[in-house]
This record gives C-alpha cells, structure tokens and sequence, in this order.
C-alpha cells in the first residue's frame, strides 16, 4: 500500500510539471511580446520568434502611421500590445488554476495568431508558434490527466490504519 502511494504521489508530480511547464508558455508569450514590441518602438531591427504575430501587426501599422500622424499611433499600438499581453497573463493565471477551458481558448487565440503571420510570409513565425503549442497542448494533456488523477484520488476510501 505505502509503495502504491509513493508512485501516485510520483506519478502526480511529473504529471503537474508537466502541465505546469505548459501553461507557463503564456506568459513566456505575453513577457517576450511585449519586450519585441518596445525593442522595435525604440528602433531595434530584430525579434523575439515567440513573439504574437498581432503586437508585431500593431507596431508596423503605428510605425508606417507615425510619419503622418507623429507619435499617437505608438502610444496606441503599445495600448494595444499591453491589452493583447495582459489577455495572456490572463489565460497563464486562470490555466495555472486548472481552468482547462481557458487553457484551450489560450491555445486556440495563439494557433489564430501564427496564422495571422502567413500573408506576411513569416514561415519561420509560424514555425515557431507551432512549436509552442506542441508543448502547450502536451501540457494541455497532462491537465486533463492531471484533474482526472485527483478526481480519483477523491473517491479511492481512505487507506486503512496501520496498527
């Protein structure tokens, strides 16, 4: 009995790091975005390859607008990029509670976003965001293990005591 607790209890910590390790992509997304978009108001050439393909949307408008419009368009866009990141910390803070269907919307919103990448001919972007959510969706698998691991955890009887 003590050797089958021990490797539920084994078995219950490789499966939540699992899940752990992916519902943490969203915010390795939302942090690495939104660093890409202040690199690219301050000049910088280059990005983060897990970057969201609709900050990197935003920044190119506001800078083709701000020859005409001057500086509203980044103050706009940077609104913008902090609205789509905070939506990401969002999903990682209510996945990491378990919550399978914010976890799944996450997942869906983000494939969306790669695809917004491909009229721009960024392969290597939605390269990238198919590689996230390969680990997204394993973590994804391991949360539904992992709720179904503790729902039967609920319901074994309670072990005997030892005399």
């Amino acid at each position: 009995m003590f050797e089958q607790n021990n490797y539920s209890q084994a078995q219950h910590a490789a499966v939540y790091q699992r899940y752990k390790s992916g519902a943490n992509w969203f915010y390795w997304i939302a942090g690495l975005s939104l660093v890409t978009s202040i690199i690219s108001f301050a000049g910088g050439g280059w990005r983060f390859l897990i970057s969201l393909g609709a900050t990197q949307i935003f920044d190119g408008l506001a800078e083709g607008l701000s020859t005409d419009f001057g500086g509203a368009p980044k103050v706009i866009a940077l609104v913008l990029d902090i609205f789509v990141t905070a939506l990401f910390v969002l999903f990682g803070v209510l996945a990491g509670k378990k919550m399978l269907w914010v976890y799944m919307i996450g997942m869906v919103v983000f494939a969306l976003d790669g695809l917004i990448l491909l009229p721009f001919g960024d392969l290597i972007g939605v390269l990238a965001h198919g590689v996230v959510l390969f680990f997204m969706v394993r973590g994804y698998m391991a949360g539904r293990e992992l709720v179904t691991l503790e729902q039967s955890r609920a319901q074994a009887p309670p072990p005997a005591p030892a005399i």
